[in-house]
């Protein structure tokens, strides 16, 4: 697997802008999409020239996706049990990015008991200790839920363990530099790490459901590392070619689709949007929600 060629590998030519794509509120909006075009396409690179460079480092790769990263049932089966357990006992992480500049949108709803949410666990560093979270905890609940269920937890954990045990190979296959950069100290933090097998990059999960994350940018990843991010779709949403009348999009706010292919032809990328593997929306129809008056910071509200 992923030792891929020909039109197995789909590769998507775009342009850095330097200036942020979003809507008159300051909320993230698409003016592309960018589809599966098969069921033959198995990996998807975007790839961006840089200003100025004639070097062999002048085009680089700023995303590698793999359109089935995890195995089916394994996906279909964590959808319906985290959903399932996150709406129940999940306990809520606030987050900035939630709202947009002015703390006025309503981009994850109205209604606390169904709006977009985070949810984070694993292990996170620390401005009060300057490391773990847990480093004073006698015992660490890394996968806290609302109450008191430990074995609503270890279901949790049990979950949240394999899925990052199933990645962690993927990880290494497609970005093995990275990879490698993120396990070379494995074994100073063990206890952090997520993962049941030797091989573990990850400490923390953030998990959302139906959240609406406005840019931002992560102050405490590592150098040199990557950021893993695994799409767990609903029902509705998980043919090839078929496009549901409600999906979630992942935006990248500083770029734009460029006019030609890799190989520079305008046709070649024009006959893509006429397959719908490359969706261009000239309108982006949507429901504005606005506050009354800005949402106060966690340090105010209390």
């Amino acid at each position: 697997m992923y030792g891929e060629k020909g039109k197995a590998v789909r590769v998507e030519v775009v342009i850095y802008t330097g200036k942020e794509g979003k809507s008159s509120q300051g909320c993230p909006i698409a003016k592309w999409v960018i589809r599966r075009g098969s069921e033959e396409e198995k990996l998807l690179c975007l790839v961006r020239k840089r200003a100025g460079h004639h070097c062999q480092n002048a085009v680089v790769v700023i995303l590698i996706l793999a359109w089935e990263g995890i195995p089916r049932l394994v996906a279909d089966t964590l959808y319906q049990e985290l959903t399932e357990t996150l709406c129940k006992y999940g306990s809520p992480t606030s987050r900035r990015c939630a709202l947009n500049e002015d703390r006025t949108c309503a981009c994850q709803g109205l209604d606390p008991e169904t709006c977009g949410t985070s949810f984070s666990f694993g292990c996170s560093w620390s401005m009060y200790f300057n490391g773990c979270k847990f480093a004073r905890s006698k015992f660490p609940r890394k996968f806290r839920l609302l109450g008191d269920d430990p074995a609503e937890e270890g279901k949790l954990e049990s979950n949240l363990q394999s899925l990052a045990s199933d990645l962690a190979p993927v990880y290494k296959k497609l970005a093995p530099e990275a990879f490698q950069n993120q396990v070379v100290q494995e074994h100073m933090g063990i206890d952090c790490r997520l993962g049941l097998k030797e091989g573990k990059p990850f400490s923390g999960v953030t998990a959302c459901v139906d959240f609406c994350a406005h840019a931002h940018k992560d102050t405490h990843n590592m150098n040199n590392g990557s950021t893993v991010v695994c799409t767990l779709t609903k029902e509705d949403n998980r043919a090839v070619r078929n496009t549901p009348e409600d999906e979630q999009l992942h935006v990248l706010p500083l770029y734009k689709i460029s006019e030609t292919d890799e190989f520079g032809s305008v046709e070649a990328q024009q006959a893509k949007m006429e397959t719908g593997a490359l969706q261009v929306l000239s309108a982006f129809p949507r429901e504005v929600r606005l506050l009354a008056e800005p949402v106060k910071s966690a340090r105010k509200r209390k």
